[in-house]
Parts: structure tokens; sequence; C-alpha cells
């Protein structure tokens, strides 16, 4: 227990005069003498014991009447900030949470006003000598500068929504490193923010000690939200003139059921398609959207809805190219021997573009060109090879091995596969057997059948096949299985990129798989599924570089990114890591939407940005909720000031000093004034 105005406490000494009135009462009663007074000296006796013990209870009465009322004066409370300084100059940096779910709103507006409200009331609270900082999602040091009362309310006029959203943990840490620079004995930081769970951890934060913190939570009447949380194609390729279908998954984050609710579909900035959804409370759906793309290679997409207060999370845009043509390279063993059955396959589809080399004459350097590389019956794959083969898949780019059945350097495969982490050839078995399973479930076959295997199903089968000696720790999904269990053809992914190996060759005495129906579909598809996987969509707030595509420009040529309603552009950092282009944006984009990527005045490539869906979920700590989550955290000098109630500097004194308890004093002094009063009255009617 601690005082405010100790000095007050000197004037207890106040409680001698009562006593001294009470032992030094001179008042002298008259003898009055009777014949007979037994009886009169009963009720004398009886009389002096009641007046003795009243007069006691008064005596005491006033003591604690005096003694109450110099507490009062002095103030007494219980600190709760343990071992903090509170004598001094204050530095207070208070965090005002600017992101997207402060745009819900309650009886003060929305949030993020009624966050700035609580941030000018704790400054309009400061002495002159005091000074303050706004501290916000966005991590600005312009923002964080040290101002006076009034430089900071004039600054938190200009605060708006934000599209970062950083962990309570990340905002605590910011606040410390700041104050710990103040150069004031008296640190203070407020956290004022609706306190959503999903960016609520401290699991990395470490509290420093000397600093309050105070937690401010601002509510919202209502908390329901619907979003657009993601969307994904139902193919990887996408081709001119080729129906695309679109997956949107919705998410509604409300205690009340959606029926019915619209949601449009613009590519190219024309509508393309309308659907309608129907979600339960707290779940998610999945709805697709099917269209026709027009002719134009870049392809810019917005699905679109519209929810009310809670907006930024109700568009989602995204970006992709049409395939123009797929580069193959087969390379074969000797340049005369032509595989006819690729060649037709690859050579006389418009998709595909087919170049047919030779194992002793490579142009290594030409190998970023294509997407797909064969190595058709390839004797051995030697030491040069192997590395730039690495190189390619480590790129991106995807390998299919068609293995010779006679003459082939078992070592030189191997020593390959184990640099690209693929199962090695065993033994060569010369058993006929048929292939018994193919894996639906792979992007090679879905989409391939109307219906899945059948009993009386006709597969191929191999007279000649290498058995794959399988490692535990190897990843693989297998595609075609024979009969006996072996593997016909394996996929093995490494880095970026897909290693295909087929353990039996495509002439005519190692089995019939060229000639099968089976073939066109199964070597179609990875050629196919080779072309460059594309990233739809980024999202804001995380730092990560972008793929630009390789070009040979002309020297001083800049790369420029653009919005697409001409508004906004920069020029992006270039860098060249492992012969791909990365632009790193550096957070000049800051609003969601879609971009165009130039090289001077070309168009080359698109890009879209949608806002981190974190924030979508409507679900918040209540005040014991932070309470409990600063207990874990090892936060000692802490304090949870009510979102209603009383005004927020109505409250700062508690949060700045402890628990106050002169009112309580008040109250009995003014009690024990009473029952003195009262035991007058007995006396006097007596």
């Amino acid at each position: 227990m601690n005082f405010l105005f100790p000095s007050f406490l000197y004037a207890l000494s106040a409680i001698s005069i009562p006593i001294l009135i009470h032992l030094f009462n001179f008042r002298r009663y008259k003898k009055l003498y009777f014949s007979n007074v037994r009886f009169l000296k009963e009720v004398v006796q009886e009389s002096h014991s009641r007046s003795k013990l009243r007069q006691l209870l008064v005596l005491i009465c006033r003591c604690l009447v005096i003694i109450f009322l110099v507490l009062a004066f002095a103030q007494p409370y219980k600190p709760l900030k343990q071992g903090v300084t509170t004598a001094g100059s204050r530095a207070v940096s208070i965090f005002i949470d600017n992101s997207f779910s402060m745009m819900a709103v309650n009886q003060y507006g929305t949030l993020l006003d009624n966050a700035k409200n609580k941030a000018k009331q704790i400054a309009q609270s400061l002495s002159p000598a005091d000074k303050v900082q706004m501290v916000t999602q966005d991590f600005s040091s312009v923002q964080e500068r040290w101002l006076n009362k009034d430089e900071f309310v004039e600054q938190l006029k200009g605060l708006k929504v934000s599209p970062a959203s950083r962990m309570l943990g990340e905002i605590m840490a910011r606040q410390e490193d700041n104050l710990d620079h103040s150069g004031c004995p008296v640190r203070e930081a407020f956290v004022i923010s609706d306190f959503q769970k999903s960016v609520a951890g401290m699991s990395s934060y470490k509290p420093t000690a000397g600093i309050s913190e105070a937690f401010v939570p601002v509510t919202a009447e209502t908390k329901n939200n619907i979003a657009l949380d993601t969307c994904w194609f139902s193919s990887p390729v996408h081709l001119p003139g080729k129906p695309e279908q679109l997956f949107v998954k919705v998410g509604n984050y409300s205690s009340a059921a959606v029926s019915d609710k619209p949601v449009k579909l613009y590519v190219n900035g024309i509508e393309k398609a309308t659907a309608s959804f129907t979600v339960a409370p707290y779940s998610s759906t999945t709805l697709s959207l099917s269209y026709v793309p027009d002719k134009a290679i870049l392809q810019q997409g917005e699905i679109k809805i519209s929810d009310f207060p809670i907006t930024f999370d109700d568009n989602i845009f995204f970006s992709y190219k049409l395939s123009a043509g797929i580069p193959v390279l087969c390379i074969h063993s000797d340049s005369l021997k032509i595989n006819t059955s690729l060649s037709y396959l690859y050579g006389k589809d418009s998709l595909f573009t087919l170049t047919d080399a030779s194992a002793t004459h490579l142009d290594y350097s030409s190998f970023p060109l294509y997407r797909l590389i064969i190595l058709d019956e390839v004797r051995d794959i030697t030491s040069g090879m192997s590395n730039e083969l690495v190189q390619y898949l480590t790129k991106g780019g995807d390998l299919f091995i068609i293995p010779p059945t006679a003459g082939m350097d078992k070592d030189s495969y191997n020593n390959f596969f184990a640099s690209v982490r693929a199962s090695p050839f065993g033994n060569l078995d010369t058993t006929h057997l048929k292939a018994d399973k193919l894996n639906y479930e792979s992007l090679i076959y879905a989409g391939v059948f109307e219906q899945k295997q059948h009993p009386n199903m006709d597969l191929p089968y191999v007279n000649k096949h290498y058995r794959l000696l399988h490692d535990t720790k190897t990843p693989y999904e297998n595609l075609i299985k024979l009969d006996n269990g072996d593997d016909m053809l394996d996929v093995f992914p490494y880095a970026q990129g897909h290693v295909y190996v087929l353990t039996t060759s495509l002439d005519d005495a190692s089995g019939n798989f060229r000639k099968h129906a089976i073939f066109v579909p199964t070597l179609y598809n990875i050629g196919l599924y080779s072309s460059s996987r594309q990233v739809l969509y980024y999202t804001l707030g995380k730092e990560q570089p972008i793929e630009a595509p390789s070009l040979n420009l002309p020297e001083g040529t800049m790369f420029k990114i653009k919005s697409v309603s001409d508004t906004f552009s920069f020029l992006p950092e270039k860098r060249v890591v492992n012969d791909k282009t990365l632009l790193f944006l550096h957070s000049q984009v800051n609003a969601a939407g879609n971009y165009k990527l130039l090289a001077g005045d070309s168009l080359i490539s698109g890009y879209s940005f949608n806002y981190d869906r974190k924030e979508s979920e409507m679900s918040f700590l209540s005040a014991s909720g932070i309470d409990s989550l600063c207990k874990n955290a090892g936060i000692q000098n802490f304090s949870v000031l009510p979102s209603t109630g009383d005004t927020l500097p109505a409250m700062l004194n508690e949060v700045n000093r402890g628990q106050f308890y002169w009112k309580y004093c008040v109250l009995l002094a003014l009690l024990f004034l009473g029952v003195e009063e009262g035991l007058l009255r007995i006396k006097a009617e007596n």
C-alpha cells in the first residue's frame, strides 16, 4: 500500500484531541442525601456503566473519523506496476490498429475512428513535458517520431486504413524498442486494437523490464463478414479458345447464413460470368465459374461480391497468360535415329514445337528455352549433360527419360538419378508383364477417362523393363504399375521441375506401349503440364520477389510496373539470380489490383496483388483472453482497460499509479460520523 500524498499522514496526530477531551473530563456531580439510598444506588451504578460505554464508543468513532479523513487526503493506492518508475518525464508509445478489420463499426463510427479518439484522450492527459509517438501497422519511421501532445493530435487526423497486418508480439517489440531509445525514465506503451485472434500471437515476444503495457480494446457492434478467400483453375494450362473453369472459395465469418448472394467475374474489363452462392454460418463453400478467354495473350481478371462494412476481401484479382506454344527438345543417341512416335505426337500438334537433337552434338545453352526435354534411348548420360540437366530441372524444366533396353550405361544413369534424388535402375527383367493400375488421381490422367478402371480394361504390356530400387526417403508418384508390383512409369519431383522415368523402351521388342491408346494422353499431358506453372496472384504485405520473363533487352531498357488504370507506376529493382530475372517491389504496391509489366513501352506480362485474408475471420480476444495471453507471455506490468464504462482519462490514473482507495476512506469517515451522531442523540434522549 502506497500514498499519493504521504505528508498528510502527520495529521493523524489530531486523534489526540478527542482522547484528551475524554481523559480530562472535569465535570463534577452533586451529592444528594436521602434517608434510604439502596435502590437509588443501584440505578446510579447502572446509568454510570452505560454512560462510560457510550462515551468510549463516541471516542472510538471520533478517532476513526479523523483517521479516515486523513487517509482520504493522503490518497492510499495499491500500485499495479511493480518495479516501474512513475516519477519524471514520460515517453508514451501508442499503437493504433489501422488494419482492415478496423473498418467494422460501433456506436462511435468505425473502429478506427473509435481508436483514434481514445488515442487523442491518452495524449491530452499528458503533461507538456511528456512526449508521445504513434505506431501503426505500417511501421513507418516518419509516423513514429516523438511529438508533444498537440502535434500528436494533429498527426492523428491523417491516419487511414492500411493493408498491413502484423502479429501482436511484433508490434509490442517495436514499441519497446522505440521506448528504449526515448531517453525518458517513465516509459509506457498503449495498444488500441480489436485484438483479432488471427494476429494475437506472442510466441517470439520477450518483455522488457521497466515498461508498462496497457491494452485498450475496441469492439464492433456486429462481427459479420463474407470473404472471397482464394481462387484457382481446374487446369494449370491455358490455351487460346479453350473454355476455362475457375473455382472460387467463399468464407462466411458470421453467425447468419447467406443465401443467393451474387458473385461476378470480369476478365480484361469484360463481364464473363455470374453466379450465386449459399453458405452456412461459420463455414465456406466453393463455386465454379466457366468462361472462354478472349484472344489476348494476357488475361487479367477480377472476382467481385458486395459486403459491408468489411470490404477489403470482397475482390480477388488474378493474371495469367495463354500458352502460345510449348517447346520440346527430343535428344536421340543418333541423329539419324528419329523416334517417329514422338515426332508425330509433338511435331504434328500446333500446341508443341518439337526440336530433335543428337546426344553427341548438343547446345547446352539452349536448354532453358524448352519446357520439356526427352532423353530417347540415350546410351549414357555424361557428366557434362548431367550437370546441365540438373540446372535445367532447378529452373523449373521437366525431363522425360526413355531408357534403352540394350547397350545402356546403367552406372551413368544411376549417377544422374542420385543427383536428382530419383530411384536408381536395378536389373533388367525380361518377363512378359501386363500393366495393372493407372493413377487416376494424378494430373496426367485426371479427366482422361469418363469412369475409373474396370476389371476388363485393356492396358499395355511389357516384355522388358528395368526394376526401380525405391528408397523410403525418396518421394515419387507412380503413374503406371505392372501386375507384379513393379513400376512402369514414375515421376520424381526435383527443385522446380520433374523427372519422368519410363522403365521400358518404345520399341516393339520391349512392349506395345507406343501403340497403345494410353500412350497419346500420357505423353501429351506430360508435355502439356510441363508448361510453366503460373502464379495467379501475390499477397500484399509479404516481401517476396516476383519472377519476370528472361528477355534479351536492349541496354538501358528498364522494367516498369503500372496499374491497369494507368494511375500508378514505378520502377522495380531487378536482379538476375540463377539465370532468373527477379523483381523486388520493396512495398511500393500498396493497393490490390491488376498491374502490367512493361519493358520500355512494350507490354511483357501482368501481375495481380490481393490483400492478405488473415483478418477476414471476425474472431476477437476478450478482456480475459488478453489477460491470459499477457500472463502466458511473461508480461508483469500490464493492464487491460474495459471498452465500456468510465471515460479513458478517468481510467488512466489507475493505469499509471494503481488502484485508489480514497473514496472508500471518505465513505467510512462519513459512516463513523453518523454513528457518533446517533450515539449522542441516544444520550440526549436519556
